[in-house]
């Protein structure tokens, strides 16, 4: 009797650990945490929006660093065919715009021409800003002699901040900020991978919703290189 107790005192116990290094690998294969750098290029509003290619002093800064970090793993894999999700947090800035401006009616964007300028001062316009968001994503992607291709789309809820200011005709200073909300866009790209080291391109879809005032930023291009730990 004492024997049948021990043996399955010993089963019980095999199993168990087989069962905690069962929970344990499934973990490991289907979670893992993946980082990158890089950097981007933001699309802006166009002329007239927080710029005026014609006004004196216009400057832009949209090239800008970018960091990911988040988790990653397998859906569904047949061959040299595979499919993974990718959910993260992606942190694009900074972007940069000021402009010696005149008022909207003074300025034509399609010219980029200031017209029907009476010889009023210049107004002084500053803004800065960035995006942040969680990108969800699923990537296809195909192996070849241990290189993997991977195209991916998904959506991403971000946050645009842009802080504007202006110095106005009437000597006072105006705080034209883009309120931030979250909102939602989509996110497209592709990958090239050797191992857990990837290069890979996303394109950031932003909107142009004014609240009350635009941001200057409609989407982003990011080049990163990341890592898959």
């Amino acid at each position: 009797m004492k024997k049948h107790i021990t043996a399955l005192a010993v089963a019980m116990t095999l199993g168990c650990a087989a069962a905690s290094q069962a929970r344990a690998d499934s973990i490991t294969d289907y979670i893992k945490f993946e980082a990158g750098v890089g950097f981007g290029v933001a699309k802006d509003m166009g002329d007239g929006t927080w710029i005026q290619d014609g006004s004196p002093d216009n400057c832009e800064k949209l090239t800008f660093p970018a960091i990911l970090a988040g988790f990653t793993g397998p859906v569904f894999q047949r061959g040299a065919w595979d499919v993974r999700w990718h959910l993260d947090y992606a942190y694009l800035g900074e972007q940069r715009a000021s402009v010696m401006g005149v008022p909207d009616d003074q300025y034509n964007p399609k010219t980029h021409q200031i017209v029907d300028y009476d010889g009023e001062r210049y107004s002084p316009f500053n803004g800065h800003g960035h995006l942040q968001g969680i990108p969800a994503t699923l990537d296809l992607g195909y192996t070849y002699r241990d290189w993997r291709f991977g195209a991916e789309a998904g959506a991403w809820i971000y946050w645009q901040a842009w802080h504007e200011s202006l110095y106005d005709l009437a000597n006072q200073w105006d705080d034209l900020s883009h309120k931030t909300v979250a909102q939602v866009g989509f996110v497209a790209g592709a990958s090239i991978e050797r191992g857990p080291l990837s290069v890979s391109y996303r394109y950031y879809q932003v909107s142009s919703k004014w609240n009350p005032y635009p941001g200057l930023v409609t989407g982003a291009h990011v080049l990163m290189l990341r890592y898959r730990f």
